[in-house]
């Protein structure tokens, strides 16, 4: 269960980071607000740290 959930964390981070990035040039209407850009970075880094986490310990308890 850990591993699928840390799987779908970093899918889901990986996703959003992707979402984030410029396009022509310009940042997304969304993440203009400097506020909203910190927010958004700290939730984007938690989620990769998490589904990491959760991935090598979903790991660690299906081989032992």
């Amino acid at each position: 269960m850990q591993f699928s959930i840390g799987v779908i964390l970093l899918a889901s981070s990986s996703l959003a980071m992707w979402f984030a990035l410029p396009r022509d040039g310009e940042v997304r209407r969304f993440l203009r607000n400097d506020q909203v850009q910190g927010y958004y970075a700290v939730a984007v880094i938690g989620g990769l740290v998490m589904g990491l986490l959760y991935t090598v310990l979903g790991l660690v308890s299906l081989f032992s």
